[in-house]
């Protein structure tokens, strides 16, 4: 074999492992960017979620009588819900889930709707949003841990005999819908979804590559069972 050759190739390897390295690199910072929230950053979506409902909503929400709830996560980080209770309830309770980026003061237009039909509503902070804990997001996959807690707290707390409907957007949407495939009470009647993914591998495969702009491969090796 040539020296040329044998220099070429040597030099394609060189840039291929480079290649590689800093492909794994990319995505090591996506996943930090895609995946972890600070402080600062659960304090904006609080913020966020209050800005984009109307005054009206937001009056409405601070007039109701409010009870704070706690669950602690198969991990151990301690979750947040704000439950409204409804003078007019006939047994029904809306447990709501909020959007990425957001807080628990987002899903308050829908909770205005729901009181208004007869329902009891239990609002949560996912894991890492508002005041619950944890700095890494869950996208729907660990919170539909959090939402069968939540569904066993409303049992214990308004009676084994009530009706609840899970209801989310976006991130939310697809937490119940993860909700969806667990062992659940019969207590839970119907599951609404609003602009959910269905696919949790395929929703991080669209934001490596048309958020950050990396190939999904080799960052993306496996589908997630």
């Amino acid at each position: 074999m040539k020296q040329s050759t044998k220099f070429g190739l040597k030099l394609a390897g060189v840039i291929g492992a480079a290649t590689y390295a800093g492909t794994l690199l990319g995505g090591l910072a996506a996943y930090q960017v895609a995946m972890h929230v600070s402080d600062a950053q659960k304090q904006q979506g609080r913020e966020r979620s209050r800005a984009e409902n109307t005054e009206i909503e937001n009056f409405w929400y601070f007039k109701q009588p409010k009870q704070q709830w706690m669950i602690q996560s198969f991990d151990g980080l301690n979750l947040v819900a704000t439950y409204i209770p409804n003078p007019k309830t006939i047994g029904r309770l809306a447990i709501l889930a909020h959007g990425l980026g957001h807080s628990r003061e987002q899903m308050i237009p829908y909770a205005r709707i729901f009181m208004s039909l007869g329902y009891d509503v239990l609002m949560p902070d996912a894991r890492s949003f508002g005041d619950s804990q944890g700095h890494t997001i869950g996208y729907g996959w660990l919170d539909r841990l959090d939402y069968e807690r939540w569904i066993t707290m409303a049992l214990s707390q308004l009676g084994l005999d009530i009706d609840i409907v899970l209801m989310g957007i976006s991130m939310g949407a697809a937490t119940v819908m993860a909700t969806s495939g667990e062992p659940l009470p019969e207590n839970v009647k119907a599951i609404v979804e609003d602009s959910g993914y269905a696919d949790l591998y395929d929703e991080a495969k669209f934001r490596l590559t048309h958020k950050f702009h990396l190939p999904a491969y080799p960052i993306m090796r496996w589908r997630i069972a």
